[in-house]
């Protein structure tokens, strides 16, 4: 089960994992409230879809329309919500038919420093999560894989104990980061592994993961995807699901009792 990246960064929050202040818009109206309640000077105007490469993809009814916008004024960001919501994103994840998108995420802008790539994975050969971190953040992470693997790096972790802290600071060493941002990172890893266990997760992306002028760590997007398996001990997730965003013949399925 796939969830938005609002719905995703919400439980972030909930979790003590860092991420900016945002607010969803289903219209272009609550897109030019959402900046005014921001209060900064810019801001980033997403489209919601269940599909990564929002940044690179295109409308196909506005092909000059990215998936990803920065903006300067409620204006421009009331703008920009009513070129996406509605129309259809292409992405490198959705195929040409791509996906229909119904509602943005305003987002505050940060001061970046940095742009990384943090994964937890279920991995059947280590037999439990497995942290991958890259400092190649802001890229396509399968590009990364292919021509420069030596890029990436893992860490196994257990589910009682969690990431440790010894492990989550080789993580952030090996990251590259220094100073207050080790600390900063311990924390923030920390608390999205023991996310990952508690939620029954079976993956968690974030990508990238920014790295501000001040030190701090921010989840710029979060991928969530929960195992169906375990969704009976979470009632409180079925909320979150998008049925429009599904395969409707699995949806169908589903309702059946067939897989």
């Amino acid at each position: 089960m796939k969830i938005h990246e609002y719905q995703g960064k919400e439980i972030f929050r909930r979790s003590g994992v860092a991420v900016p202040q945002g607010f969803v818009a289903n219209t272009p109206q609550e897109a030019a409230e959402a900046f005014k309640k921001l209060g900064g000077p810019i801001a980033v105007v997403k489209a919601q879809i269940h599909a990564g490469g929002r940044g690179k993809g295109t409308l196909k009814e506005i092909p000059a329309q990215r998936g990803v916008q920065l903006v300067k004024s409620a204006e421009e960001a009331a703008k920009v919500a009513e070129a996406l919501i509605g129309n259809t994103l292409v992405t490198i994840q959705t195929g040409e038919e791509g996906k229909k998108v119904n509602q943005v995420l305003v987002e505050a802008g940060c001061n970046i420093d940095r742009e990384l790539y943090l994964g937890i994975v279920v991995d059947r050969t280590a037999k439990g999560p497995v942290f991958m971190v890259s400092p190649d953040g802001g890229m396509n992470i399968e590009e990364v894989a292919e021509h420069t693997p030596d890029r990436i790096f893992y860490e196994k972790f257990d589910v009682d104990t969690g990431l440790l802290g010894y492990q989550a600071r080789k993580l952030a060493t090996t990251l590259g980061l220094k100073g207050k941002s080790i600390g900063t990172a311990e924390k923030f890893f920390r608390a999205l592994a023991k996310m990952f266990v508690t939620y029954d997760c079976s993956m968690v992306e974030i990508n990238p993961l920014v790295v501000t002028k001040e030190g701090e760590l921010l989840a710029l997007d979060a991928k969530v995807t929960f195992d169906d398996n375990a969704t009976f001990r979470h009632p409180d997730l079925a909320e979150l699901r998008d049925l429009t965003e599904e395969e409707p013949a699995e949806v169908r399925a589903a309702q059946s009792g067939l897989s």
